[in-house]
């Protein structure tokens, strides 16, 4: 018998549902990983046995297969920790409650069974609304707001053994911990300030004409001229007189962001990057050794709807 956990997978910003297959087969005592998985998933075993151990789980003297489904995907996460430890416990019939077919799973997990959050939670819980998962299960993020997320049912747990009780239905836990807010009623509850405003700015009419129609049309805009100009000063304030982000382009930034490994505040307009003029190409376009987001992504809100990609020649 194979016990099935569905996850959610990342490539870059975009999320794909992944199915954890668990089979435990006669033969030499050990874990296998498969699907594509790289040495952070690679090492989920280890931390999985030994959270497993915690809860005085009898792991069987035979072969356990955790198969990481679709396998043409490379998997580079521990976000299927939490997953995988569903699966083989199930497998080995520690619980007997049924696993949600509706349901996902996401997190990483400690020697001690606690469920931790690993980069990348906002994409995944996006990834998982879109691949139309009803319930979600995932760990305590309280800088990420999750709560505001329309259209899927977040359960937040603390430990594998919370979780237990919660699937037994033993434990109640709260779904939200604050309000969700709509698409069409997200209020901006103050009238943002800008250090530096479009409107204090004296001259530079021509230019402060082009910026305004990008800004009224949603078309890119490059600045060049000698240095001390004004290219600076006017691309500092171009973001005030931009329109505020809706809610899908809030949760797009701070996803960026959260990928890049920057805490971003919540925020409700668009962001101004200012990257020194001897940048690399990595830092500028993103990738390096592990992949990570550049100036021009972490910049990056909507080609339709606003323009926060300004580029500048000093």
């Amino acid at each position: 018998m194979t016990t099935i956990v569905q996850s959610i997978g990342l490539k870059g910003l975009e999320g794909y549902k992944v199915k954890v297959e668990v089979q435990v087969m006669p033969g030499k005592e050990s874990v296998c990983i498969v699907g594509l998985p790289d040495a952070c998933v690679k090492e989920s075993k280890e931390r999985v046995v030994g959270a497993l151990y915690s809860l005085d789980c009898e792991f069987p003297d035979k072969k356990v297969i955790v198969n990481l489904s679709p396998a043409e995907h490379r998997k580079n996460s521990p976000i299927f920790d939490l997953a995988m430890a569903i699966g083989m416990m199930k497998e080995v019939n520690h619980f007997q409650d049924k696993i949600p077919d509706d349901a996902a799973f996401l997190g990483a997990l400690s020697l001690d069974g606690t469920i931790k959050a690993v980069e990348g939670m906002l994409p995944a819980v996006l990834a998982a609304k879109k691949e139309k998962v009803k319930r979600l299960y995932l760990p305590v993020i309280p800088d990420l707001p999750l709560t505001r997320i329309e259209g899927i049912d977040l359960h937040f747990v603390h430990s594998l053994e919370e979780l237990l009780q919660t699937l037994s239905g033993q434990l109640s836990i709260p779904l939200q911990t604050e309000p969700k807010v709509s698409h069409s009623n997200l209020a901006i509850k103050q009238t943002p300030t800008f250090e530096k405003d479009f409107q204090d700015i004296i001259g530079h009419s021509k230019a402060k004409r082009a910026l305004e129609i990008a800004a009224a049309g949603g078309h890119n805009v490059l600045l060049i001229g000698p240095p001390g100009c004004g290219k600076s000063l006017l691309s500092e304030t171009f973001p005030s007189i931009l329109p505020p982000l809706t809610l899908d382009h809030q949760f797009e930034v701070m996803s960026i962001y959260q990928l890049s490994g920057v805490s971003l505040p919540i925020i409700n307009q668009p962001p101004f990057r200012s990257h020194h003029h001897s940048s690399s190409a990595v830092s500028l376009i993103g990738g390096g050794t592990n992949p990570k987001p550049g100036e021009v992504s972490s910049s990056r809100i909507s080609m339709e709807e606003t323009i926060t990609n300004l580029h500048y020649n000093s």
